[in-house]
């Protein structure tokens, strides 16, 4: 399989996973701790995310399709799950309903840039020959580590109250936020926009982690006699 699509995978687990903790007990957090919480509350909450997800994402994905290598869809991922990897935290700071839905449009946004770029990279470098399987990977590993933390994130909303849960997703978000930076390795590849199998992810790193302890010298550093 193509490292940017392991890359990619990964991402998408860590932030499922993590939102997957937040499942069982969102409702009953903005029911029982914000103002005005209800869970018709929280059902508005989800449909303004999902409204803002969808009225944003198609006109940046025309954006994007402008261009024909990946640049702009590899830098729109990147700005969009950074965005995505601080909703979790701030559930930690709102104070009631209205803050809820100003975080849920913030969420929205963060998804609307960032997923058709990753949409769009995971289907141009996955192998076309074995798409099914790609793709396959991809849903059971995001299903299977939504499915665990599903089970976690109850027991650990009662046993240790709701910001624990938060934090734990928001530290779940950022492990998927620095897993899409990988891709910073493969970002010539990418622009090319012609799939290679070419090095492997540890070889890049490799080479990179190398390539930062023997830096190039500027030609003015060189101290020639």
């Amino acid at each position: 399989m193509n490292p940017i699509i392991k890359i990619l995978i990964f991402a998408d687990v860590f932030l499922f996973s993590g939102l997957g903790f937040m499942t069982p007990i969102l409702a009953i957090f903005i029911k029982d701790n914000l103002p005005g919480g209800s869970i018709a509350a929280a059902g508005i909450a989800s449909t303004v995310y999902l409204v803002t997800k969808a009225v944003l994402q198609i006109p940046l994905a025309r954006w994007m399709d402008r261009e024909p290598a990946n640049v702009r869809e590899f830098w729109t991922m990147i700005f969009g799950y950074l965005v995505v990897a601080l909703i979790p935290f701030g559930y930690l700071v709102i104070r009631n309903v209205q803050d809820l839905y100003l975080l849920q449009v913030l969420h929205g946004i963060g998804a609307a840039i960032g997923y058709p770029g990753f949409m769009a990279i995971f289907t141009k470098f996955a192998d076309h020959e074995k798409a099914a399987m790609s793709w396959s990977t991809y849903s059971t590993s995001v299903i299977i580590g939504m499915a665990i933390t599903a089970a976690a994130g109850g027991w650990l909303g009662e046993a240790y109250g709701f910001a624990t849960v938060f934090v734990v997703v928001g530290l779940f978000a950022a492990l998927s936020f620095f897993s899409t930076l990988g891709l910073f390795l493969f970002y010539d590849q990418m622009k090319t926009n012609h799939p290679d199998k070419g090095k492997s992810f540890r070889e890049r790193l490799a080479s990179a982690l190398r390539s930062q302890k023997h830096p190039i010298v500027p030609p003015g550093k060189l101290d020639i006699k």
